[in-house]
């Protein structure tokens, strides 16, 4: 079945490549660095009269196939100026266009937050910018502001990634081309809490099975760009200072970059401070949600040529003391290392052009204990009575590394293909003692000595072959192979014995984008992907499992399959003079979904709860979409609405999938006279969630209603401040797909009503 779906992408992608273009016109562009003319490879491309959008290759290349006219072509870019060229296109012609963008010195713009089309292109707006201001303590509450996004909160910092009810190792994340695994078994550390979010420049989602090219496993996935060095000016030093506070949450958040360019070569320095302490829900309760976070990042960039880059970037996190209310454990510390080495190369002309180089390495060290949980101090109506000392130890460490080519064979507009790996190792030790003599009462191991490879190819052609008609297909082939070292007795004994697994998966995905009129375009996604299961999932001996909402113990299981997900996508956008529109429908199929079921296993400690559970292969269905509007009205007044609607069902547990976000409506008015001043009003509406994992002791939560305020204005060309109210109304809500506090059984309430300050200041 695998090798006909891919055999059948292949085949309607040649016969497509093979059909006649008539009466269209070929618009080459390529977009370059105004001061430094180094070719911009992802930059938003957009033609102005129509719903139609592209991205610019590694080469800083485009290429659009237009019925004969005259047409505005936009191009953006985070940290350049919006650049426009209007083209006279005749039918047949063919038309080069260079287009040079002017970098604005340290942006004092937001973080670009997009979500990409499953031909990986941008999506049309109303607003010229993708840029959207935000208020964010941790980077996963930027996936909040998206329909179809949402994020799992288990403490103050760390929350988890959720695409259309896809969650950990099925969310690939990456950061800067770097891949990130979590470090603890419990994912306190979700890959989006180490870094900062005011080092954020820009940040890509793709709600499916299509970033094929950018790692394995990528059910769905998230690309963050940090700032880099494309916009330093040479012979000066330039900066960056943010500045915030946030009430209630009693968080602090600052952030300074420096950077420097000289000739060839350029350094960036990037730093973060955060802390932040307990918060009030609507309600009154306190929320224990203390956190200290420090981080300092470096970019040093050799530019001899416009054509030639290489950045060699390191990055050190220091977390400490964080609580989390959703989980039995707190954080006593996170320690995280990033290095890495990159080179890109385009040439102007060839078959060749453009080689992306990259190698990496990062590891994050964690400790967790009981301090301050109820487990931690004596209690007679217990077992054992006594107060427990508990702590676990943790670490990963992640090699990786990228090799792509672009080329431009006369059979397609551009082919990319590459190979690329990661090799993960996890160990991590648990003791438990009695904290009034320190007898030691238990050491065991949670991950043993893990360890995953995964060596992945693939290929991706991108064709028009007919005017207003683009196809790209993608192939990937990864190669695994995954071990522990050592096990427990008990689980050699009954859980497995052989502890190796190796896997060949094959996956594809194939789209196809429409321009049925000049102002509509629709694209149409079929994809294919293989996800291999994760060490927790695999080797875990009666440990807690944050995919579920209760405190039973689960034990892995080393025969998994690899999920697969197989999903079909249509979007439908339209631009009109005064509003815009977007429709995502989307349907899904998990096969080999990975599920749980009940055992007659032997729990491992007293207070767990008598059932033990282990991982097994099921299936699972999933369909849904996302609607954006957006209408500009008189007064510089814009009005946005969006909604989200998800389904979902484990068909092997006979009952719902777990952690549906429920479907949600936001409502935006938006007042922008100009470029320097905006005021912004937004409602949230959430409805309750009753279709529920029960299997996994997942309960209904009400709907709920929020109204946040803000503002901002630029003062001068360097100043920037921002203000707002979240939470306007201090409602006491908790989202659906927080964690629930293991010994009050409640879910974890978000903050009550919060003001809000930033100062940015660019020189």
């Amino acid at each position: 079945m695998r090798n006909l779906f891919l055999f059948g992408i292949l085949c309607l992608f040649s016969g497509l490549s093979l059909s006649v273009r008539a009466q269209q016109a070929v618009l080459i562009g390529q977009v370059f660095d105004a001061e430094t003319y180094t070719p911009l490879p992802g930059a938003h491309v957009l033609v102005d009269s129509m719903a139609y959008g592209t991205t610019t290759d590694a080469a800083g290349l485009f290429t659009l196939h237009l019925a004969g006219g005259r047409y505005t072509v936009s191009v953006r870019f985070v940290g350049y100026e919006t650049a426009r060229r209007s083209v006279d296109l005749a039918a047949d012609d063919t038309v080069f266009v260079p287009i040079l963008l002017q970098p604005v010195s340290f942006e004092l713009e937001g973080i670009q937050v997009t979500a990409l089309r499953p031909d990986l292109s941008p999506t049309a707006q109303l607003q010229e910018a993708a840029v959207r201001e935000a208020n964010p303590r941790d980077a996963g509450e930027l996936l909040r502001v998206l329909p179809g996004l949402a994020a799992v909160r288990r403490g103050p910092l760390g929350l988890d990634p959720v695409i259309r009810g896809l969650r950990e190792t099925e969310v690939g994340v990456y950061l800067d081309g770097s891949r990130l695994f979590p470090a603890g078994p419990a994912r306190m550390d979700s890959p989006m809490s180490h870094f900062d979010p005011t080092l954020i420049q820009s940040m890509e989602v793709v709600k499916g099975p299509y970033a094929l090219t950018w790692g394995a496993g990528n059910l769905s996935a998230i690309r963050v760009e940090t700032r880099g060095l494309r916009t330093l000016a040479s012979g000066r030093l330039q900066g960056r200072l943010h500045v915030g506070y946030d009430t209630n949450l009693q968080a602090f958040e600052n952030g300074l970059q420096l950077g420097y360019r000289q000739g060839a070569w350029g350094l960036l320095t990037q730093m973060a401070w955060r802390r932040g302490g307990d918060y009030r829900a609507g309600n009154g309760s306190r929320i224990p949600a203390d956190f200290r976070s420090q981080e300092v990042r470096l970019k040093l960039g050799y530019l001899p040529a416009p054509d030639i880059r290489l950045v060699v970037a390191a990055g050190y996190q220091a977390q400490r003391d964080l609580d989390y209310p959703g989980l039995i454990l707190n954080a006593d510390f996170f320690d995280a290392y990033a290095l890495s080495v990159s080179l890109q190369r385009t040439f102007p002309n060839g078959l060749l052009r453009a080689l992306d180089v990259q190698a990496y390495y990062n590891a994050v060290d964690h400790g967790m204990d009981n301090d301050g949980k109820p487990t931690a101090k004596p209690d007679p109506d217990r077992m054992p009575p006594f107060a427990l000392d508990v702590q676990i130890d943790s670490g990963i460490d992640v090699v990786g590394g990228r090799l792509a080519l672009t080329l431009t064979p006369g059979f397609a507009d551009e082919l990319e293909i590459g190979i690329d790996m990661y090799h993960t190792y996890r160990n991590a030790t648990r003791w438990i003692r009695r904290r009034d003599t320190g007898q030691l009462l238990f050491e065991d191991l949670v991950w043993p000595q893990a360890r995953i490879t995964d060596l992945g190819f693939f290929a991706r052609m991108t064709h028009s072959p007919a005017s207003r008609w683009q196809v790209s297909a993608t192939t990937r082939l990864d190669l695994v192979n995954a071990r522990a070292d050592t096990a427990s007795a008990f689980f050699r004994d009954h859980v497995a014995t052989n502890l190796t697994a190796r896997e060949l998966n094959l996956s594809g995905a194939l789209t196809v984008s429409w321009l049925p009129h000049p102002r509509w375009s629709a694209a149409l996604g079929i994809g294919s992907a293989v996800r291999t299961a994760d060490a927790t999932e695999r080797y875990a001996d009666r440990l807690p499992a944050s995919k579920a909402q209760m405190s039973a113990e689960f034990v892995g299981n080393p025969d998994l399959r690899p999920e697969r997900s197989t999903q079909a996508d249509f979007w439908l956008e339209t631009t009109q003079p005064g509003w815009s529109l977007s429709l995502n429908l989307f349907a899904r199929r998990l096969d080999n979904y990975i599920t749980m079921e009940a055992t007659d296993l032997p729990r491992r400690l007293p207070l767990s709860p008598p059932t033990v559970f282990r991982y097994v292969n099921g299936t699972a269905t999933f369909y849904g979409g996302e609607a954006m509007l957006a209408v500009r009205l008189p007064y510089a007044l814009t009005l946005t609405t969006a909604g989200s609607y998800l389904w979902g069902r484990d068909e092997t547990r006979n009952e719902p999938a777990f952690g549906i976000a429920p479907p949600r409506l936001d409502l935006g008015l938006r007042y922008e006279p100009s470029t320097r001043f905006f005021a912004e009003v937004i409602f949230h509406q959430v409805t309750r969630q009753e279709r529920v994992a029960i299997s996994r002791g997942e309960t209904p939560t009400d709907g709920y209603t929020t109204v946040d305020l803000k503002t901002g204005v630029r003062l001068h060309r360097q100043w920037r401040l921002q203000c707002g109210i979240q939470n306007l109304t201090d409602t006491a809500y908790a989202d659906h797909l927080n964690a629930r506090n293991p010994f009050t059984g409640r879910r974890i309430l978000e903050p009550g009503r919060v003001f809000f300050f930033d100062l940015t200041l660019a020189f």
